[in-house]
């Protein structure tokens, strides 16, 4: 998946109006919204994250929302 799909999955999934939103929430605190590549599992991780491990399929593909934004 794209950074680009990465991304619009996680602002439906969390229920943000826009990505704006989305990215301004996860700007402001300790733990970035993400989601895994792969299989589109969503979760928390810290903003800088660009290879967590997906608990839903093992892998090492979760990113957080400002990395696949580019903002980090």
């Amino acid at each position: 998946m794209t950074n680009q799909e990465a991304l619009s999955r996680l602002v439906e999934a969390e229920g943000f109006a826009s990505l704006d939103d989305l990215l301004q929430a996860s700007l402001f605190d300790s733990v970035s919204l993400a989601i895994c590549t792969i299989c589109g599992a969503t979760t928390e991780m810290e903003p800088d994250q660009d290879r967590g491990y997906c608990e839903s399929c093992g892998t090492n593909a979760v990113k957080s929302a400002l990395i696949l934004a580019g903002l980090i």
